[in-house]
């Protein structure tokens, strides 16, 4: 885990070009000016505002450096997992692994006052490190991460709980592992060993969609990325993808986007729409 206040070298965090990350990264921005681009949304940087990057993840920054004020938080999934002995403690977060709503959170004064209080603690034990601090950076970590999924779930009106049935967190889990493979409900609840009726309320109550939807939404995101920043072919993708052959990816795209993927890619690849 490494977390730093964006003033104090705000050169090495941003990059215009779409770049990939194998770690998670909260962007905390108390006073900015710019666009970041996320999941093929653009999002206009407002103060007070929050971007969540999940790993592999592809995001470009275009950020005025000039008073530029916040934080930039970034670890891996081990770390957390192994330091709340929580294998599932990612997926329990909804603004990680989220294709229905934007991994982003802008929040009044007085919440986000809040999570910098916290964030300034950690990183005062971390510049002063002590026999204990591993308790209190595990305890300020947790309660900033927790704090945040709470506001975040407010915000767009889903769940914020992250202590309920361990089979939504499964399946969030496998359906970042195979999504490129499995695209049906009934593989995931085989890998569940769930009826449908069972994944789908579970899914429905946590997040207000159905399996199905969460599912082709996130196979949406793989596809657009293919197109995007690859020069594979339609075919090539449909089979890196798993479908059976190009009609049926042309299909899924046209019903999901309203435009086949070739037009897409002309529009969009490599930043240029």
């Amino acid at each position: 885990m490494d977390l730093r206040r964006l003033e104090n070298n705000p050169n090495v965090f941003f990059e215009p070009k779409p770049q990939i990350t194998d770690f998670f990264e909260i962007m905390v921005f108390e006073k900015a000016s710019g666009t970041i681009e996320l999941n093929g949304h653009q999002i206009e940087i407002d103060d007070n505002s929050f971007f969540f990057i999940s790993p592999f993840q592809i995001k470009s920054c275009k950020i005025s450096l000039n008073k530029l004020k916040g934080f930039h938080l970034v670890f891996q999934s081990d770390f957390l997992s192994d330091f709340f002995n929580d294998k599932l403690f990612t997926y329990r977060l909804q603004y990680f692994y989220n294709t229905q709503y934007p991994q982003y959170l802008c929040l009044e004064n007085k919440d986000f006052n809040i999570i910098k209080t916290a964030f300034n603690e950690i990183i005062t034990e971390m510049n002063n490190y002590q026999n204990d601090s591993a308790h209190i950076l595990r305890s300020l970590l947790y309660f900033s991460l927790s704090k945040l999924n709470r506001l975040y779930s407010n915000f767009y009106n889903i769940s914020p709980d992250t202590q309920s049935s361990t089979t939504i967190y499964k399946f969030k889990a496998l359906l970042e592992q195979n999504i490129r493979n499995l695209h049906t409900v009934r593989a995931y609840c085989s890998l569940l060993n769930v009826t449908r009726h069972q994944l789908n309320t579970v899914v429905k109550d946590h997040t207000k969609h159905t399996t199905k939807e969460i599912i082709n939404n996130r196979l949406l995101l793989e596809v657009k990325t293919e197109l995007r920043y690859s020069n594979k072919t339609i075919a090539e993708i449909a089979d890196a993808l798993s479908f059976s052959e190009p009609n049926n990816l042309t299909r899924f795209f046209k019903t999901m986007v309203g435009t086949n993927p070739s037009a897409f890619r002309k529009n969009y690849q490599n930043d240029r729409f």
